[in-house]
């Protein structure tokens, strides 16, 4: 899993992270060719919206994310395709802008029941990469 716009509130980072699971999905296609027959495949999710973050263990001690945001967004991928970036409606219409989706339909989610989902299928036309983030303030 990866996480964007944990840092500052900046409406491109979903932008930014949709491109980098594109380039993901162009990186294992290459990678494959050189795999003699074996192929690797993944399952794409993608969710916006708020988390709960901080530092968590005594002994190993890591940041971590948590919350109904990451946990719809584990269910996008767990119930998507092979090779799909499957995301909810809320998620599809904030990318509408750069991205094309497609409707999959009502998926089954626990603990929320029968949710409407959507396929991204590609950047629209005519478009540039997604704008840069400004520089962090940290």
């Amino acid at each position: 899993m990866a996480a964007s716009g944990l840092v500052r509130e900046d409406p491109s980072h979903i932008f930014i992270m949709m491109d980098f699971i594109f380039d993901i999905k162009e990186v294992l296609k290459q990678f494959n060719k050189y795999t003699m027959g074996f192929e690797f495949q993944m399952k794409y999710g993608c969710h916006i919206g708020s988390v709960a973050s901080g530092v968590i263990g005594q002994s190993a001690p890591m940041f971590d994310i948590w919350g109904d945001t990451v946990n719809l967004a584990s269910r996008m991928v767990s119930t998507g395709e092979i090779g799909k970036i499957q995301v909810l409606e809320e998620t599809a219409q904030a990318l509408a802008p750069h991205f094309t989706t497609e409707k999959r339909g009502l998926v089954y989610v626990k603990g929320k029941g029968d949710i409407e989902t959507f396929y991204v299928t590609g950047k629209k036309h005519g478009l540039q990469p997604a704008p840069e983030a400004p520089p962090s303030k940290l």
